[in-house]
């Protein structure tokens, strides 16, 4: 599986970071149950509702993650001179590409083995936290290092970046946004992302 495949599987399938009291310690427990109660729902596949699952899952996962931050860095400097409308169809767009092409295989980590680390990495006075997590898939194997990136907004964090082993995911997709940014321009871009879509 390629990485990024690889990288977008797993963060379906650990995501989920939603956290009622905004401390680094209590983001660590936060995302330790988080992770428990998603593959929990992902164990109950059984081959016959495999789909109703997926969608258990994203729909439990999605709404801790930040899809305009993680697009505004996917996209990187053009995002300032993007209008309003432009930044709302490459959310909606990026958001769509992420889950469809990351949550069909998230069920191949349903039986994974998920650490997460105590030793979160807090930045700009607590506000921005790296909680760190180890990954080991069903048969054992190599453990794959997680860092979640997530930074406070109210009462809890939000997931706007994750990197697997150092490559981070938004970094991935900033290289390829970055081409054809400057071959097409955003509306460029957009009608990509809508052409992997589907629509």
């Amino acid at each position: 599986m390629k990485k990024s495949a690889f990288i977008g599987a797993i963060t379906m399938a650990v995501m989920s970071i939603s956290l009622a009291l905004a401390t680094p310690q209590q983001a660590v427990t936060q995302v330790r149950g988080n992770a428990t109660q998603v593959l929990s729902i992902l164990s109950k596949a059984n081959g016959t509702n495999d789909a109703q699952v997926r969608r258990q899952a994203e729909n439990y996962a999605v709404p801790y993650f930040d899809f305009e931050r993680m697009t505004a860095l996917a996209v990187g400097n053009p995002w300032r001179n993007a209008s309003a409308a432009q930044k709302k169809a490459l959310t909606q767009e990026f958001k769509t590409l992420l889950i469809r092409t990351y949550s069909g295989t998230m069920l191949k980590f349903k039986d994974a083995k998920v650490t997460v680390r105590d030793n979160p990495v807090v930045n700009r006075g607590g506000q921005e936290v790296i909680v760190r997590t180890e990954v080991v898939a069903a048969g054992g194997g190599k453990p794959v290092n997680m860092d979640y990136t997530l930074y406070q907004s109210g009462g809890k964090y939000r997931v706007y970046n994750v990197a697997v082993e150092g490559a981070s995911l938004v970094t991935v997709y900033r290289n390829q946004f970055g081409q054809t940014i400057g071959q097409k321009g955003i509306d460029g871009l957009i009608a990509d992302l809508k052409s992997k879509n589907g629509q």
